[in-house]
């Protein structure tokens, strides 16, 4: 008879060890499919990357434009698109050339380009050279799958006018980005919207 009873309890012990195991199983399995899931919807998330070079072109002996085309390389469209720029001599010594606020009114959809132009008017532009310029560009928008709502900002420089020669936008370096955010905080340019 002692020999059933320690039988009944280690069979039992197996089934309850076993489904002890099971369960905890079915927990990783669920947290590895909720944590796959989520990287998946956010690797679908709408992302703007620049689709060609910046254009610059003169439109009179004292203005600039600059357009930007930005494409929405994500899989998800951008609804509320907005974008703060601001235009800053290289030398960080000066008040911005440029605060623009744009928004645009339509959405983005995936494998879709939208522009941004800037216009800046300066008497300063009537010299023969114009200093380099920083260009930052914060971008705000929303995917209207998760309605989470996303930031990016674009760090460029306009290598300004040599020679009567209109110089390219190029990218800032990473030695540049510190000096860029604190010019930015300093004139209050820089807020958690950005």
């Amino acid at each position: 008879m002692s020999w059933e009873i320690k039988k009944r309890d280690w069979s039992g012990t197996v089934v309850t060890v076993s489904t002890l195991i099971f369960a905890f199983v079915s927990i990783v399995s669920v947290f590895i499919s909720i944590t796959s899931w989520q990287t998946q919807r956010e690797a679908a998330r709408p992302y703007f990357t620049f689709k060609e070079s910046p254009v610059i072109h003169q439109t009179d002996e004292l203005s600039f434009e600059f357009e930007f085309k930005f494409y929405n390389v994500g899989t998800h469209p951008a609804t509320n698109l907005s974008s703060k720029s601001i235009v800053f001599d290289e030398d960080l010594s000066q008040e911005p050339v440029l605060v623009d606020d744009y928004t645009v009114v339509n959405d983005i959809p995936k494998d879709t380009t939208t522009s941004l132009l800037l216009n800046m008017r300066s008497t300063e532009f009537r010299q023969a050279d114009i200093d380099p310029q920083f260009i930052i560009i914060y971008l705000r928008y929303t995917n209207p799958i998760t309605d989470k709502k996303y930031t990016q900002a674009f760090y460029t420089k306009w290598a300004g006018v040599l020679a009567q020669k209109t110089q390219p936008i190029i990218h800032v370096e990473v030695s540049e980005k510190q000096k860029i955010l604190n010019y930015l905080k300093t004139h209050k340019l820089l807020s958690s919207k950005n």
